[in-house]
C-alpha cells in the first residue's frame, strides 16, 4: 500500500512588505544622519579654508606694505568723502608712484602701481574691511607710516544682542628704509 504524502508548507523564500519597508525606513534615516554630517563638514571647511585665505592675504599685505614704503622716498595720505577710508600714495622715484585704497564694497584692499600715472600694475588683497586709515608720523627725522584697517566680524551670531567684535591691525614701516641702509654701510666703507 502507498502511503499518503505528507503535504509539507511551503515556507516563503521572500521578505514581506513590512519588512521591505522597514528595512527602506532604516536606510532614509542613515541617508539622512550621512547627508546631514556631511553638509555641517563641508561648511567648516569653507569656513577653514576661507580663514587660511585670509590669513595668507593678511601676511601678503603686510610683507608687501613693509617692502613698499621701505622703497618709497615719499608718502602722502588723501583723505577720502567718508571718515572710514583714506588712500596713501607712496612716491617711488623717477615717476613711479604705488596707491594704496579700499573699495567702496569693503571687500578688499587694492594696490596700484603707477608710472607717469598709467597703472602698470595692480594687486587685489581680498580681506573685509569695515575701515582703512593711512597715518603719517615724523619720528627721529624719519616718516613711519602706518596702515591700520578693521576687520568685520567672521561670522553673526543667531542672537541679535550678541555681536562678535572687530579685529584691528596694524602695519607700519619706515619710508626710504632701504636707502638708509645703503647710506649707512657707504658711511661705513668711507671710514
Amino acid at each position: 500500500m502507498n502511503k499518503p504524502k505528507a503535504i509539507k508548507a511551503k515556507t516563503p523564500k521572500g521578505v514581506s512588505l513590512i519588512e521591505n519597508l522597514l528595512v527602506m525606513s532604516l536606510m532614509s534615516v542613515v541617508f539622512t544622519v550621512s547627508i546631514i554630517t556631511l553638509a555641517f563638514l563641508m561648511r567648516v571647511e569653507m569656513k577653514g579654508t576661507t580663514r587660511i585665505h585670509e590669513t595668507l592675504n593678511l601676511q601678503n599685505i603686510s610683507h608687501q606694505f613693509r617692502e613698499d614704503a621701505g622703497s618709497a622716498q615719499n608718502a602722502v595720505v588723501i583723505p577720502q568723502d567718508n571718515n572710514t577710508s583714506s588712500e596713501l600714495q607712496l612716491d617711488m622715484g623717477m615717476e613711479a608712484s604705488i596707491v594704496y585704497s579700499g573699495n567702496k564694497e569693503g571687500t578688499l584692499i587694492r594696490r596700484l602701481k603707477k608710472q607717469s600715472d598709467k597703472i602698470i600694475a595692480q594687486n587685489e588683497f581680498r580681506i573685509p574691511v569695515e575701515s582703512l586709515q593711512f597715518e603719517i608720523e615724523k619720528t627721529n627725522q624719519r616718516l613711519l607710516v602706518s596702515m591700520i584697517f578693521r576687520t568685520e566680524p567672521e561670522e553673526t551670531h543667531n542672537n541679535q544682542t550678541v555681536k562678535k567684535p572687530s579685529r584691528t591691525f596694524k602695519v607700519e614701516s619706515l619710508i626710504d628704509q632701504k636707502h638708509l641702509f645703503h647710506k649707512r654701510s657707504e658711511t661705513v666703507k668711507s671710514n
